[in-house]
């Protein structure tokens, strides 16, 4: 006997590919100057839009229709780890371009890394106060989830703290590409530091709004002490973005600043 299916079909995922291609497609020929920044607004509004119903309809089914047993939690968390996995490969083809750049450069930059004219970021400063910051956020956020299982204004206000300091370094980051000395433009060097950054920046801006979302649910008192698997994976996903911030400040900062 079949096991009668307990959630219905969603044309958020297919929505959320084509969004995302969309998305990657109007940068690229924005970069290169082929279309309009406007197309890019326009992809990035409509995947924030599939975004938000999707996970309006995630939150339906787990807290308020009860469709989330055992075995959908577990499918959940696979594919959950599998997204995790695919950031992963994001960044380790950034690192790739940074190390095949910083261990062997060409005639074109000098034969030295950074290229010559490029006067890098030191990595004492800025760096390190976003270091601080993030880890401390991480830490704030952890504190939440242990809090929440049985302290749930104690959770709201670490969780209130953690973001809090993940906004002031959305902000150091902004400064820091205004006060630059060098862009994108600038060799290799500017392209491997902002992309890197950069993308790292928007995982940042997403892992807040991932947190947000967690903090407007405990105090509508979403959570419980064995029913709070959204707050597990928003605290997972914010410890992943700041080890590769680690990873970004010590090598991209410290080695390929020296």
């Amino acid at each position: 006997m079949n096991r009668q299916q307990e959630i219905e079909y969603s044309p958020w995922p297919f929505l959320a590919g084509l969004g995302t291609f969309s998305m990657a497609g109007s940068v690229i020929g924005f970069l290169h100057q082929w279309n309009p920044l406007w197309q890019c607004v326009v992809a990035a509004v409509f995947l924030g839009w599939v975004a938000g119903l999707w996970w309006r309809d995630m939150v339906r089914e787990g807290t308020f229709l009860g469709e989330h047993t055992q075995v959908e939690r577990k499918a959940l968390w696979l594919g959950f780890l599998l997204f995790v996995c695919s950031e992963i490969m994001l960044f380790v083809s950034f690192f790739w371009a940074f190390f095949h750049s910083a261990l062997a450069p060409t005639v074109e930059m000098g034969c030295v890394y950074p290229p010559v004219g490029i006067i890098p970021i030191p990595i004492i400063g800025s760096p390190l106060v976003m270091t601080g910051l993030l880890v401390g956020s991480g830490v704030l956020a952890n504190w939440s989830l242990h809090a929440v299982k049985g302290n749930e204004s104690e959770a709201c206000e670490a969780m209130m703290f953690a973001l809090m300091m993940s906004c002031v370094f959305t902000y150091y980051q902004a400064v820091e590409y205004y006060e630059a000395s060098f862009s994108m433009r600038d060799s290799v060097f500017g392209s491997v530091f902002f992309f890197t950054t950069g993308f790292h920046g928007l995982h940042v801006v997403g892992g807040t709004i991932f947190l947000v979302v967690q903090l407007l649910r405990m105090y509508y008192g979403h959570f419980s002490t064995g029913h709070h698997l959204g707050l597990d994976m928003a605290v997972l996903y914010w410890h992943f973005v700041d080890l590769i911030w680690i990873f970004v400040v010590i090598f991209i900062y410290g080695w390929g600043g020296w």
